[in-house]
């Protein structure tokens, strides 16, 4: 029925305004705002979306996009369509969801029903956030029975928060005798009166109070009302059940069966109580207004209203408490039966069937939680963390080991993974497919996180279970290889194998694009960047680089761990192309990653890079703290030559920034240099270019000019070719070898010049400043690539100078007191709170203090301030 003061309340709310529905059960929230939803002007402009239980960040905001796109004024909304939430959705992501949700041609209303049924923190305060935005282009409804749990009083403070709640729901006298006037009920004043006094208006009360009427009374509502007294819950338990035992036999056993469902069709209704007639049924229940409902947007989906599923689910459990299980599994069946594996797994929960849920979860769901319904699944699964401590069964160990990578306690995931492959070997019998395989992914996992050492062989296991088996035995067999493919090619970069690495990413790329798996995917491009920076074709690394960095902002992925890769290799070009703030930034984006996922090694190149930042900025104190933290983060990673030998040359050259050459040639010790002209490993040629590096620091020119060759060797990594030239140059000088000085020099810059490598003149700026004029001089013609990389060096090597030791402009007192802030983990906000300022005065000072310190980042500010001991 129209309500039309409810209807004004909503029509009166504009675009960035939040209307919140409140009530408890029975007032008739979701049916008002239907009704409202539906009339002609609003049905192409209401997006509506039912809140699930235990959704994560990401799955929730993927339904909005989803419940927007059927929209016909957003259909063809480029933005929208192309945001894509990953699985880490995170803070940095919320900016790119505004911006798409801004760009809609015009104002939409986004309906969030049972918003209550939203607990998760973090998917709260990522709500919070957006609302905090005010998108103009959203007018956003919650529906909920209680209060949201985010802070909503400064809405209404600045006049954007609409709120209707029980007293405004409430059925007026008028609006209760037309309600029973559509009925077919005829109210006297005394019993209108009789009916309002009982119920308060509560809509429940009133629709249970005339079908109680209907059904025991032959219409007369004074006499139901009669036998009972109070509000709420005793007023619906008293109606329901005078309304129940008069229902048919037949009918009351088909609510019960179906009660064990949130929502139920016609399909369902049949598997669980065997009955053709299930549709009919329902429609009836909805013609007879007995607290069902069609669900919107879902045809042929019905639901009961609350409390008469409490209710009836009570009953079940006093009645017939045997039978749950036998539903629940029913209920499961059918789920899985349609492809929805999560639903499946919540009702085999339900039912006490572990090893069924095992089962589901080794055969299909697992991948399931590298996506955006990892959360879901998860949550699923959750209960096994109560019951693996009392019966640690194997089917309960594998489930609680889901749910532990989910929540990235990897220790217990490992560990609950080897006790179920145990207690299944200690059977005598071969474990099943389904439950090899979560072993194997465990396995690899931990071996990412722990020790990538053994990455190649773990990641070869899963390749190797899942190839092994029919779709019959793992119909996931298809996304198990692409997983198990994946880690392989990252093994394979490890190892220093780059052409098969390429070979595997490349076909790993392809199969995702064709599979849909775009994460995947981006994982691969990741990946294939770092080897473009290996071999030195920065161009390309860039390219790929900032490829996946626009499309995370455009889909929402800025927070996922498969780009992490991909920020190191970014901040590897933006290093040796002298962009040192630009790497920095990357760094700073990739650490941030390093929190939601398990990539050891590229965190390590990560810290490498920020290394080398530190070295080219030529900040002593800096590059020790950065070296500290790469040694405690490669201690994890020996025996993989690549990480090896890349991080023993960055901790020999802070060495050699600290005028320690015996500490930097200790450290290349025993490590294997290239000696064979023929040789192409990236590693061994790196160590090479370190050794020289360390000769020169000692003063044996001949002896570095002899070890480096000729330039042509390294020809394979690019980058290493102007390292080796440059080196060689400068050794040749020293030894009054000016032809070949000069011949070395220009091979130096020519091999730079096509992919702008500027770190190695920046890095030797001092000692090659003659001898680049002399280049200078002698080529007057240089080529319009040379010519503009010349000018880049001259500028960097005039900027190239070693920092004051204090800041010329000291830092104010209250400067001094945020400085005291950077080091800990306080956000803005709160350091503002401690000094009893406002955020912006607190952002103001940090500036200040970058600024006086020559640094861009927070935690440059902090090795810098210690390095001046301001702290």
């Amino acid at each position: 029925m129209v309500r039309s003061r409810i209807d004004e309340m909503l029509d009166a709310a504009r675009g960035g305004d939040v209307t919140l529905v409140c009530a408890g059960a029975g007032y008739g929230k979701t049916l008002a705002v239907a009704a409202w939803a539906q009339s002609v002007h609003r049905l192409d402009r209401t997006a509506w979306l039912a809140a699930g239980e235990g959704v994560g960040v990401a799955a929730f905001w993927h339904d909005v996009i989803v419940a927007l796109r059927m929209l016909p004024v957003v259909a063809d909304e480029a933005r929208i369509a192309e945001f894509m939430p990953g699985p880490a959705f995170g803070d940095s992501d919320v900016a790119g969801l505004v911006d798409a949700l801004s760009s809609l041609p015009e104002t939409v209303t986004l309906v969030i029903d049972d918003f209550h049924r939203l607990t998760s923190v973090d998917l709260l305060k990522s709500i919070h956030r957006v609302i905090e935005c005010g998108v103009l282009t959203v007018h956003l409804v919650l529906i909920s029975r209680v209060e949201p749990r985010i802070p909503m009083r400064r809405l209404q403070v600045m006049g954007r928060l609409r709120e209707i709640d029980a007293a405004v729901l409430a059925f007026t006298p008028g609006e209760a005798e037309d309600l029973c006037a559509r009925i077919g009920f005829g109210l006297d004043p005394e019993s209108r009166e009789r009916l309002m006094n009982r119920t308060q208006g509560w809509p429940a009360g009133i629709r249970l109070a005339l079908l109680s009427a209907t059904v025991e009374y032959g219409g007369d509502v004074h006499a139901a009302l009669t036998g009972f007294g109070g509000g709420g819950k005793l007023v619906a338990s008293y109606l329901l059940e005078e309304v129940l035992a008069r229902v048919a036999s037949s009918d009351r056993e088909f609510l019960l069966a179906t009660s064990v469902t949130p929502v139920v069709c016609a399909d369902l209704a049949q598997a669980l109580t065997g009955r053709a007639d299930s549709r009919a049924i329902l429609e009836q229940l909805v013609a007879r207004n007995v607290l069902t409902v069609r669900l919107t947007g879902r045809a042929g989906w019905f639901r009961y209203h609350p409390l008469l599923r409490e209710f009836l689910r009570d009953r079940l459990t006093i009645e017939r408490p045997q039978e749950i299980s036998t539903l629940h599994r029913r209920t499961a069946q059918w789920y899985l039966d349609s492809g929805e594996l999560i639903p499946g797994i919540r009702h085999l929960v339900a039912a006490g069937d572990w090893l069924a849920v095992a089962k589901v979860v080794g055969k299909s769901a697992l991948p399931l939680i590298l996506t955006i319904h990892g959360g879901e699944l998860a949550a699923a699964l959750a209960p096994a963390l109560d019951v693996v401590e009392r019966d640690p069964r194997p089917e309960v160990l594998l489930a609680a080991s889901v749910v532990a990578h989910h929540s990235r306690d990897f220790v217990t995931m490992r560990q609950n993974a080897l006790d179920a492959e145990t207690a299944l070997l200690a059977s005598g019998v071969e474990p099943p497919r389904w439950a090899q395989v979560i072993v194997a992914l465990a396995r690899m996992v931990a071996a990412r996180v722990f020790t990538p050492v053994e990455l190649y062989e773990s990641a070869n296991e899963v390749l190797t279970v899942a190839t092994g088996a029919s779709r019959n035995e793992l119909p996931a067999v298809g996304a198990y290889a692409v997983i198990g493919r994946t880690n392989v090619a990252i093994s394979l970069v490890l190892r220093g194998e780059f052409d098969r690495a390429r070979v595997h990413l490349e076909d790993v790329r392809v199969e995702a694009d064709r599979a849909g798996v775009a994460l995947t995917s981006a994982a691969a491009h990741a990946y294939l960047a770092l080897l473009d920076v290996i071999a030195g074709d920065l161009p390309e690394a860039g390219r790929r680089s900032d490829m996946l960095a626009r499309l995370g902002v455009r889909r929402g992925w800025t927070q996922q761990p498969q780009l992490l890769a991909a920020n190191a290799a970014s901040a590897l070009v933006h290093l040796e192309t002298d962009e040192l703030d630009a790497a920095s930034e990357c760094i700073d984006s990739g650490f941030d990653l390093v929190l939601h996922g398990s990539d050891l090694p590229a965190t390590v190149v990560l810290q490498i890079a920020a290394v080398g930042v530190a070295l080219a900025r030529r900040e002593l104190h800096t590059a020790r703290a950065a070296a500290s933290r790469l040694r405690a983060l490669s201690a994890s990673c020996t025996g993989l030559p690549l990480l090896d030998h890349w991080v023993a040359v960055s901790l020999a050259r802070v060495e050699l920034l600290c005028d320690d050459v015996d500490s930097a040639e200790k450290i290349l010790t025993g490590l294997p240099a290239s000696t064979s002209s023929s040789s192409s490993e990236f590693s061994a040629e790196l160590v090479t270019i370190a050794r020289a590096e360390v000769l020169l620091a000692q003063h044996e020119p001949r002896a570095a000019f002899d070890l480096l060759g000729t330039p042509a060797r390294y020809a394979a990594h690019r980058t290493l070719v102007v390292e080796a030239a440059l080196l060689s140059a400068i050794a040749a000088d020293r030894l009054r070898l000016d032809s070949i000085a000069l011949e070395r020099m220009g091979q130096a810059i020519d091999a730079a010049a096509p992919i702008g490598a500027l770190r190695p003149f920046v890095a030797h700026s001092e000692e090659i400043t003659v001898l680049l004029a002399r280049y200078r001089h002698l080529n007057a013609e240089p080529s319009e690539l040379d010519r503009a990389l010349l000018v880049r060096l001259t500028a960097a090597d005039g900027a190239a100078t070693i920092r004051p030791a204090t800041p010329s402009d000291p830092l104010t007192e209250r400067e001094l007191a945020v400085l005291r802030y950077l080091p800990t983990m306080y956000k803005s906000a709160e350091i503002a709170a401690d000094l009893f300022v406002s955020v912006n005065t607190v952002k103001t000072h940090q500036q200040s203090i970058y600024r006086k310190l020559g640094v861009s980042t927070r935690r440059a500010a902090v090795d810098r301030a210690r390095e001046w001991r301001l702290l």
